[in-house]
């Protein structure tokens, strides 16, 4: 066997810091009876190499053969590879390996000595190059390959050679070439950046798990084994891609409640412990909350430890109620208590909208209960219980009763009672048909008792009738107001009866003679007689002219008659007082010289 080397190298040139093809060519090379002469060494990095902290990255050698060179059976060609230079702590070894190019070699015929750094090519038959040979390495192929890991990052440059007396040092006759690359360290684990929302427990509630979802706070029956909550937990790293290794997921309760975590959404495991762990191999995680028997508040702390570095680090913490037996009954909303004789008013079902809180009038569209009857237990907790109230009225003939259902715990982004479907129960109430103006009630709402089926719990609330408008008015708040000052625009319908119209009646839209500020009042309904511009927190939503003057507002009554409304007010002219004040000054001013002039002629000042 011949060992292919190199003669009479005497110069070599060195490539730095880059991917494009790189060559040394040594001078005077010639070929030499029965050996090839390697004459130059190139180096393409691979494209599919990311440069980042624990990623292999590969380069591929080309090379030429001298022309003439004659190539005999077992002839070897040797290449070997180090890195020269590195950051601080980032040395790592190259590894050879085989690729399909050749060069009056074969593939088939290689051997990988990674470990070694070195990649052998025998010659298997007999050939004689008629001129020179190159292999010309690209992104994904070459005559050998060279692969190193790094762990740290930063520049890292490595010298590849056709090492051609074999003895593993690089000697000033042999082709060389030195490449460089810039690594970056490797995204990795972000608990910050995870993703994490605790949700409902039905099939499907994990994957629409959301910030809404996270937002709802959880409630459920302290019942032993009750599944309140799952947690869903998306581990990501810093480039937000999932992070699929096996870290360790951790939950642990403070309070009352189990926990467990593992890799299967929305299905209860059954679990009676405070501390769970889940190391899979893979970025979802699910934790699940169950009631532990006791009434309370409890909370889940979830964090990760990654798996290679060993650091915990918390990811959140969410909060959930388990109540009890509903011990108490009370009205915590009233929204209209003036029914109108012979309809509904309010909405009784499970689902509210937004959509149809913003209608004018309470028809068929608007979800706005009537009432809101809320049930607690006896730690003041909300709580949900199986029957729905019973009604009673005192007064059949004026409201014959009431309907309620569970409030259905829509997300925050409507109009829900409840965030979670517990505790609130959306009611309206029903007038009778030949109830009159004035009529009164009280409905009385009860449930069982739980804790003894011979008693009831109950609350009340007090009910009217009004009828349709007969006179209406519309008033400012103030006679004069100052430029752009806010204003309280009141819409007033009184029955025939004199009473306040049923709660629901259409309110006019309002217009004025000048150009007001904010929001010009518009169609409303009236709720005890009467409709505001200002809010019950008193936020203004309508301001006076900047114009100084009087000016009016208008509306067309809602009575039979289409009465038209008016009112008056005016701006104050700004300028007008000011020069007011610049006559008073000026009077004041003639004065004073005046007294000075008289003194002065007293002294004999001239």
């Amino acid at each position: 066997m011949k060992t292919i080397s190199l003669k009479k190298v005497s110069a070599v040139a060195v490539a730095s810091l880059g991917f494009g093809l790189l060559s040394v060519v040594p001078v005077n090379a010639a070929a030499q009876g029965g050996t090839a002469n390697i004459t130059a060494v190139t180096v393409k990095a691979a494209t599919a190499n990311t440069n980042v902290t624990d990623a292999a990255v590969r380069f591929f050698l080309g090379g030429t053969i001298d022309s003439g060179t004659d190539l005999d059976a077992g002839d070897e060609l040797n290449f070997k590879a180090v890195v020269t230079s590195y950051p601080t702590n980032g040395y790592v070894t190259v590894s050879g390996k085989t690729t399909t190019a050749s060069l009056d070699f074969t593939a088939a015929a290689a051997t990988d000595t990674g470990a070694a750094n070195e990649v052998v090519y025998a010659a298997t038959v007999n050939g004689t190059t008629a001129g020179a040979e190159t292999v010309t390495p690209t992104g994904t192929n070459g005559l050998v390959a060279f692969d190193f890991t790094p762990t740290v990052a930063g520049t890292y440059s490595l010298t590849f050679w056709n090492d051609a007396n074999d003895d593993g040092a690089l000697d000033i006759a042999e082709a060389r070439i030195t490449s460089s690359v810039t690594i970056t360290a490797a995204a990795d684990l972000s608990p910050t950046g995870s993703i994490a929302w605790m949700t409902g427990t039905a099939a499907g509630d994990a994957a629409a798990a959301s910030s809404a979802t996270n937002a709802v706070p959880r409630a459920a029956s302290r019942s032993a084994g009750t599944y309140t909550a799952q947690i869903a937990i998306d581990l990501q790293k810093s480039d937000a891609s999932d992070d699929d290794r096996a870290h360790t997921v951790e939950a642990t309760v403070s309070g009352n409640g189990y926990v467990a975590v593992n890799t299967t959404a929305d299905t209860d495991p059954g679990v009676q412990t405070r501390v769970a762990t889940n190391s899979s191999a893979q970025s979802e995680r699910y934790v699940h909350i169950e009631a532990d028997g006791t009434a309370g508040t409890g909370s889940v702390t979830v964090s990760v430890t990654h798996a290679v570095t060993g650091v915990k680090t918390a990811i959140g913490t969410w909060s959930y109620t388990h109540y009890g037996s509903v011990t108490k009954l009370e009205v915590s909303t009233k929204n209209f208590t003036i029914g109108k004789a012979g309809s509904t008013t309010g909405y009784g079902g499970a689902t509210r909208t937004v959509a149809g809180n913003l209608l004018p009038a309470l028809d068929a569209g608007t979800t706005v209960p009537a009432f809101i009857i809320k049930m607690t237990d006896s730690g003041g907790r909300v709580a949900l219980r199986g029957a729905l109230p019973t009604f009673t009225s005192s007064n059949a003939a004026a409201i014959t009763g009431a309907s309620c259902a569970v409030d259905g715990g829509a997300l925050p982004t409507t109009a829900s009672s409840s965030t979670n479907g517990v505790g609130f129960y959306n009611c309206n109430f029903t007038t009778a048909a030949n109830a009159v103006s004035g009529a009164k009630a009280t409905l009385t709402a009860a449930v069982v008792d739980p804790a003894d089926a011979t008693k009831e719990l109950t609350t009340t609330i007090e009910l009217t009738v009004g009828g349709s408008v007969s006179t209406e008015t519309i008033a400012f708040d103030k006679t004069a107001y100052a430029p752009g000052e806010a204003m309280t625009i009141t819409r007033t319908a009184k029955d025939s009866a004199g009473n306040p119209v049923a709660d629901g009646t259409d309110a006019p839209a309002i217009t004025f003679s000048k150009s007001v500020g904010g929001t010009t009042p518009g169609a409303s309904f009236y709720v005890g007689g009467t409709k505001s511009s200002t809010s019950s927190s008193g936020v203004a939503s309508v301001f006076a002219p900047v114009i100084g003057g009087a000016f009016t507002m208008q509306a067309t009554s809602g009575n039979s008659a289409k009465s038209a409304l008016t009112a008056s007010s005016s701006v104050t002219d700004a300028n007008a007082g000011l020069l007011t004040q610049i006559d008073a000054l000026n009077a004041k001013i003639v004065a004073l010289n005046a007294l000075i002039a008289k003194i002065m002629k007293k002294l004999g000042v001239k």
